[in-house]
């Protein structure tokens, strides 16, 4: 979810020190990541994530930091590129003997530093077979509930949720002012989904702190 805004140069100009780099983010996570889906205009009217439940964890996006996953599910954060394409994630794979295997990804952008949660993603997954970028899930991990339909869910369920799915690829946003309630930043959240056969094989969500112009007196 690289989004070329004004703040990720001021925000590059501060310097980034970068590990050494790892496999290359993969599947669900790079297209939340990258350019992908089509977040141009808000077309939600309030966002619909909030709190997110991973087992017995709850998180929310941009509060959450990915030391804060790893402590509660361990693995090992990943980081790749620099700058403007600066990513840092955790990514685990179930091994469905519970549920449906899914690969799961928690992503820091440069908007949030490589430390915090800006975006997780989530795919159906084959179980016999990892990404490069992710690692088993220990027993204590669950796959995410976002509160909006996940995995599995069909076009029906989309539109009962968000009144609008068309097509394999879909994209929702939300905007709202930023929490400092001074009307200088605003909130966008942003909810992708990929279907096939009609049924959902990969979704997430992700929020950016997007800078606005003050109010004018």
């Amino acid at each position: 979810m690289r989004h070329r805004l004004a703040v990720l140069a001021l925000v590059a100009a501060l310097g980034v020190a970068v590990p050494v780099q790892a496999a290359g983010l993969s599947g669900m996570g790079a297209a939340l990541f990258g350019n992908t889906f089509n977040f141009g205009r808000p077309n939600l009217s309030k966002p619909m994530v909030k709190t997110i439940t991973v087992g017995s964890m709850k998180m929310e996006l941009q509060h959450t930091k990915l030391t804060d996953i790893r402590k509660a599910f361990g693995g090992t954060i990943q980081t790749q590129g620099e700058n403007k394409t600066l990513v840092s994630w955790l990514c685990y794979q179930t091994d469905g003997s519970k549920d449906p295997a899914t690969a799961t990804w928690f992503i820091s952008n440069i908007l949030g530093g490589g430390e915090f949660v800006m975006i997780v993603a989530v795919q159906a997954a084959n179980p016999a077979k990892m990404p490069g970028d992710c690692e088993a899930a220990s027993p204590k991990f669950a796959t995410p509930d976002l509160g909006i339909p996940g995995v599995g869910a069909t076009l029906a369920d989309l539109k009962a949720a968000f009144g609008a799915a068309r097509g394999n690829k879909i994209a929702y946003r939300a905007d709202e002012p930023g929490a400092d309630a001074l009307g200088t930043a605003m909130n966008a959240q942003y909810i992708g989904y990929m279907l096939s056969g009609g049924k959902v094989t990969g979704f997430g969500a992700g929020e950016t702190s997007v800078p606005v112009a003050p109010p004018k007196n």
